[in-house]
Formats: C-alpha cells, structure tokens, sequence
C-alpha cells in the first residue's frame, strides 16, 4: 500500500513520467511557441461556438473558410487535423476544416510525406549575369557573340569561327561537335 502523499507534491515517480511528457513534447511548439498537441488552443478558436454545419455545406463554404483564415489559432488546427486525418484516403475527409477541404487537406498530407520544397532562388539583378569563368577566347563563337552583345568590335578570328558555327548549323541543326569514333 502506497502511503499518502503531502499536498503539493507528487510521487517520485510521477514527476519522472511527466518530465518525460514535456521532453517528448518539447519539439511540438508550432512558431507561435504553443504547443500543437495540447488541445487548450481549441478554446481560442473561432468555430467554438458557430453551428457544425456551417463546416459542411456547399452553401456555407465560403463563410466557413473566412472564419478559419481569420481565426488565431488556425496553424494549431491544421496540424491537429493533419494529424488526426494521417493516411485517411481523400474520400474519407469531409468538410471545410482549418480552411481546406478534404481533397486540400490529402494534397497537403501528400505534399509534406514528400519532404521539404526548397524554396525558389532569389530573383537575380538585372544586367549581364555575372561571369562564372574565363570569357571565351577570341577566335569561337562565343566570344563574337560577347563582342556583338557588348558592342565591341568584332575581330577577324570571331568573325570566321562565326561563319563556320553558323554553315555547321544550317548543315545539321547543332553548332555541338559530334564524337569521333
């Protein structure tokens, strides 16, 4: 028989367990800081107190989605319900929840299975890109194309491997070398 235990404190035991809770817990703080599996955020969310079937009427839809992307706690929603919803095919999620649609929320669960998107590039200045190499020597194609393009004058030697880059293409559709052998 366990003996009674002082007002205030905990087992031993117990504390160990929930040390162990909030460890597990520790990475499930959305950027917010609050914690995405505590359900305490349900009572800050707009659908609290609005009539379920606002989330799954056709008529309805365009209502429901403005709460939901209005709402504070919409990020804490949507990983509840991705998680809630996890390897449900998209015939099974139904109506408008966290702002997304059934079809929506199976995109989303499929897109994140897939791993990080890495975001696109910054758009680079404009003007000329900038030179990676050595500009090509005198006496190629590229470089009449970098003499023409900076409005330089064209030397003899780009001017003749021009005329040949451009005979070898009217002739096979490439200005590439074909391999030997």
């Amino acid at each position: 028989m366990r003996a009674p235990i002082a007002e205030g404190t905990a087992p031993a035991q117990d504390q160990d367990l929930d040390h162990d809770r909030s460890h597990d817990r520790s990475h499930d703080r959305n950027q917010n800081g609050r914690n995405s599996r505590s359900r305490a955020w349900e009572l800050n969310a707009l659908c609290r107190n609005e009539d379920p079937e606002l989330w799954f009427s056709g008529r309805t839809r365009a209502i429901a989605r403005a709460l939901c992307h209005s709402c504070e706690v919409l990020e804490e929603c949507r990983a509840a319900v991705m998680r809630r919803e996890d390897g449900l095919p998209k015939c099974d999620r139904g109506g408008i929840v966290a702002g997304l649609t059934g079809p929506q929320r199976h995109a989303l669960e499929k897109r994140l299975k897939r791993g990080p998107v890495l975001p696109p590039e910054p758009a680079s200045p404009p003007g000329p890109p900038p030179l990676r190499s050595e500009p090509a020597p005198c006496g190629t194609r590229s470089a009449y194309q970098r003499h023409v393009r900076r409005g330089e004058p064209v030397d003899e030697a780009c001017r003749a491997a021009n005329a040949q880059g451009a005979s070898q293409y009217r002739r096979t559709g490439t200005t590439r070398l074909r391999p030997t052998g």
